[in-house]
């Protein structure tokens, strides 16, 4: 696959390879591409609660809270 990136993505990116944090241009490219994907998915998981709530589907918040602080404290005493 050829690509264009603008200069200053390029320069971004070349950066990122430059200073070890990637070991070639297409490692940065291939783990931006992956970020995109992630995005993608969290925006569809989110279109689909958003039509979850308007059906009725939808928690009471206290609820959610409430359970989430049972959680927490069986959590700590599994710890202690």
């Amino acid at each position: 696959m050829d690509i264009q990136l603008p200069t200053e993505a390029c320069q971004f990116i070349e950066g990122m390879v430059a200073s070890g944090q990637y070991a070639s241009v297409s490692d940065a490219v291939a783990d931006g591409v992956r970020l995109l994907m992630s995005r993608q998915q969290l925006h569809s998981e989110i279109q689909q609660g958003i039509g979850e709530l308007n059906a009725g589907m939808g928690i009471e918040g206290s609820q959610v809270f409430g359970e989430l602080r049972l959680q927490a404290q069986r959590l700590k005493q599994q710890e202690a």
